[in-house]
């Protein structure tokens, strides 16, 4: 029976880098022979040549090659390629083709998407103070204070700025003892807002709205969504008759004409539980955002 053998070749191992977000590349190439044991074995076919003891798909660079190297160490072998060599007789040329997105550390990925946006929120009082972190115990103990602007009972419409924030990054689940992404723990965070200041966001107005995730070879691609509210997420509420209509008494004059107005106003906090939402992220992710790359000469 023939055997296979196969040397790598000189011009071999040819690097490719992109920019964080893009796959990096490495090449092997080999020269791959078949040799039979006597002029009467018969040749096994052109598919053998991918079992000769090359490089297969999704396999990392053999450790020859990446060393001590935790950056090479993340190439996965993402295609094989023959063609025959034709000067010699069952010979070919193999390159075997790696791609990484780079390790931990090395080749940081992380990027922000914000859009402007606003929510409609009833106002019952203008300029009224905020909460100490934008909290809001229940039951209310105290008006939230400010001028009237409701009439007769029926608050005005305001628009309450807003920005949609989404980032990011890319999770290498095959990296050594790192594994599946911690889905549990994000989860745990999701309706939470800051307890510390984040990407800008004073305490209580960042809320973590949730992670979208989507498999790209062996990593994962995923967005975390976060809202920051320029009311910390905060609404204002009317105190109710048992009819249901907000309990109004004398207010003031608008065009010589006394009006009612609600009496009572509370803060209303949807999200009450704050944690440290920001450590969805790494410490080197949160630096790919904050610290300007390249620095300026």
């Amino acid at each position: 029976m023939g055997t296979w053998s196969y040397i790598e070749v000189a011009d071999s191992r040819i690097y490719g880098l992109t920019s964080p977000g893009n796959e990096h590349s490495v090449d092997l190439v080999y020269q791959v022979k078949w040799t039979p044991a006597s002029s009467s074995d018969t040749y096994p076919g052109d598919i053998e040549i991918f079992t000769s003891g090359i490089p297969q798909v999704r396999e990392r660079l053999p450790a020859g090659v990446y060393g001590s190297s935790g950056f090479l160490k993340s190439y996965v072998c993402r295609s094989v390629e023959s063609a025959p060599v034709r000067e010699g007789t069952y010979v070919f040329r193999v390159t075997c083709r790696f791609g990484s997105f780079g390790a931990t550390g090395d080749f940081g990925y992380c990027q922000v998407t914000r859009s402007s946006s606003i929510r409609q929120a009833q106002m019952w009082r203008m300029g009224a103070a905020f909460p100490s972190n934008y909290d809001a115990a229940w039951p209310v103990s105290a008006d939230i204070g400010g001028s009237k602007v409701d009439l007769r009972g029926n608050p005005k419409t305001y628009e309450v700025p807003q920005q949609n924030i989404t980032i990011e990054v890319l999770w290498d689940r095959t990296a050594g003892g790192q594994g599946e992404p911690p889905w549990s723990a994000w989860s745990g965070y999701v309706g939470n807002r800051n307890s510390a200041a984040f990407l800008g966001a004073a305490v209580g107005q960042m809320l973590y709205r949730g992670f979208q995730a989507a498999p790209l070879q062996e990593w994962y691609k995923i967005q975390h969504n976060f809202v920051w509210d320029a009311w910390g997420h905060l609404e204002q509420f009317g105190i109710p008759l048992p009819t249901g209509m907000p309990q109004c008494t004398s207010g003031t004059s608008v065009l010589g004409v006394t009006i009612l107005q609600a009496d009572k106003i509370g803060w209303m906090q949807k999200y009450p539980t704050k944690s440290s939402i920001g450590s969805v992220l790494t410490s080197a992710q949160l630096s790919e955002l904050t610290t300007p790359v390249p620095a300026f000469p």
